[in-house]
């Protein structure tokens, strides 16, 4: 987090699907790349996801990451409540 700049950590849910960067932002992105590919078998799949991950760049974690204090922020202001795009 330190190497992100992120020095303070906010207090939230457990889980809340809309304030955890792998289900507002990773995934879909992973799916993205999946989508109509076909694999041999799981370690096929596995293989290719190392790829993905491993391709992409410090900043597209980062953004990750920037885009999950927007959503906080969008979060406390609507009370806890859902947090669409």
């Amino acid at each position: 987090m330190k190497s992100l700049r992120f020095y303070e950590t906010l207090p939230h849910p457990s889980y809340s699907p809309d304030l955890a960067p792998s289900d507002f932002y990773l995934f879909p992105k992973l799916k993205e790349h999946i989508k109509g590919k076909h694999f041999e078998d799981d370690d096929a799949v596995q293989e290719d996801v190392r790829r993905w991950f491993r391709g992409k760049p410090h900043e597209f974690f980062a953004d990750g990451m920037r885009k999950l204090i927007w959503r906080w922020r969008a979060c406390v202001d609507k009370e806890g409540n859902y947090v669409e795009k």
